[in-house]
C-alpha cells in the first residue's frame, strides 16, 4: 500500500532475494524510486509482481524493461507480472513486455491497448502466452487478508476509513508522495482501489498464460529413439536461426533513450 511505500522505503528496498511483490494500487507512476530498484540486481530475484492501477504509462515500462532487454539483468527471472488498470500503457509498451522471455502469466485488463488482436497474436508469437477466456487464479485478490499481530488494529482502521470518507472520482500519481502520515487526501486513495478491483471484475479480461506440454508415454520413447539425433540438429539450426533474429532485433530496437538509460545503470 501506498501509505507503506512512502513512510518505509529505504527499509522495503533493503530486502533482498524477494521472490513476490505485490505494488497494487499504490499510484507510484512512472519516476517512483521504487519503480527504479527493481531493476537492481538486489531483485533480480523476484518471479512474482504486481502493478495493478500504479498510474504506468509507456514510459515506465521502456525504464523497468531496459536492462532486460539490453543487459540481460533486472527482472529477467520474472514469470508473473500484472499491469492491469493502468490505462496509459499502450501497444507500444506492451512491446517493451517482450523481453520477458519466462513469463507465465501476463496480465494487461483495462491498459490503453488498442489493437487488441494484433497484441494478442505478438504476445503469442514471440514468448509463446495464450490469451485466456476466463479470469486467471493468479490475478485474484478476493483471497487476500490481513494477518499478525495487528490484524484487528488494521481492519478497525480500514473499517473507519471506509464509513468516514468518500472516495475521488480521479486519482494522480503517487510519485511525490512523501508527505506527513495519515493525511485525509491519502486515506481517499485507499477507498477508491476498492471501486477499481469491481470494476476490473466487470469488464472483459486481457490475460495470458504459457499453456503445458503434455509428457509423451515412456512406450513411445524407444521407438522415437532413433531419430532424436536427427531432431537435436533441427532444433540447434533453429536456435541458431532465432539467436540471429534476436540480435538483430535488440539492435534495432535500441532508441536514444534506451542509451541515455543505459548509461545510468
Amino acid at each position: 500500500r501506498y501509505l507503506v511505500i512512502s513512510e518505509k522505503l529505504e527499509e522495503i528496498k533493503s530486502f533482498r532475494e524477494l521472490t513476490c511483490l505485490d505494488l497494487s494500487c499504490c499510484k507510484l507512476g512512472d519516476e517512483h524510486e521504487l519503480l527504479e530498484h527493481l531493476t537492481k540486481e538486489a531483485l533480480s530475484s523476484v518471479k512474482r509482481l504486481l502493478l495493478k492501477d500504479n498510474s504506468l504509462s509507456d514510459a515506465g515500462l521502456r525504464r523497468m524493461t531496459a536492462p532486460v532487454r539490453v543487459l540481460k539483468k533486472g527482472l529477467e527471472n520474472l514469470l508473473v507480472l500484472d499491469l492491469s488498470c493502468n490505462p496509459k500503457i499502450t501497444d507500444v509498451g506492451i512491446g517493451y513486455l517482450l523481453s520477458f522471455k519466462k513469463l507465465n502469466c501476463l496480465d494487461i485488463s483495462e491498459t490503453g491497448v488498442k489493437d487488441v488482436n494484433a497484441v494478442i497474436k505478438r504476445i503469442q508469437m514471440q514468448i509463446g502466452l495464450v490469451h485466456s477466456k476466463v479470469p486467471l487464479k493468479e490475478f485474484d485478490h478476493t483471497n487476500c487478508k490481513t494477518e499478525g499481530w495487528a490484524e484487528q488494529t488494521v481492519l478497525q482502521w480500514e473499517q473507519a476509513v471506509m464509513e468516514a470518507i468518500k472516495p475521488q472520482d480521479t486519482l494522480r500519481s503517487r510519485t511525490a508522495a512523501l508527505h506527513f502520515y495519515g493525511k485525509t487526501h491519502r486515506i481517499e486513495e485507499v477507498v477508491k482501489c476498492t471501486l477499481v478491483e469491481a470494476e476490473t471484475k466487470a469488464s472483459g479480461n486481457l490475460q495470458f498464460y504459457k499453456e503445458k506440454v503434455q509428457n509423451c508415454h515412456l512406450s513411445l520413447q524407444k521407438e522415437v529413439a532413433g531419430s532424436h539425433e536427427l531432431t537435436n540438429n533441427k532444433k540447434r539450426a533453429l536456435a541458431e536461426q532465432e539467436r540471429e533474429r534476436t540480435s538483430k532485433q535488440k539492435h534495432l530496437c535500441l532508441t536514444v533513450e534506451d542509451w541515455d538509460l543505459l548509461n545510468t545503470y
